[in-house]
């Protein structure tokens, strides 16, 4: 089921994911590897885990931090 949801994402959302939440960069770092803005990558890993936790509540995206 996780991977159904995270096939679901856009992949550009889903790349925001792993980075922050699996990997644990941080917002900084994610940015520059993507050649986004910071507040561009904090918006997308909100609204994508938003979508996340929805699909999935009590999963390990709750355990995500949400910033």
């Amino acid at each position: 089921q996780v991977l159904a949801c995270l096939e679901e994402l856009s992949p550009q959302d889903r790349e925001v994911i792993l980075l922050r939440g699996v990997e644990q960069q941080d917002n900084q770092t994610v940015a520059t590897l993507l050649g986004l803005e910071p507040p561009t990558v904090s918006m997308r890993y909100t609204r994508a885990l938003r979508r996340l936790r929805e699909k999935l509540p009590s999963s390990i995206f709750d355990e995500l931090p949400a910033e």
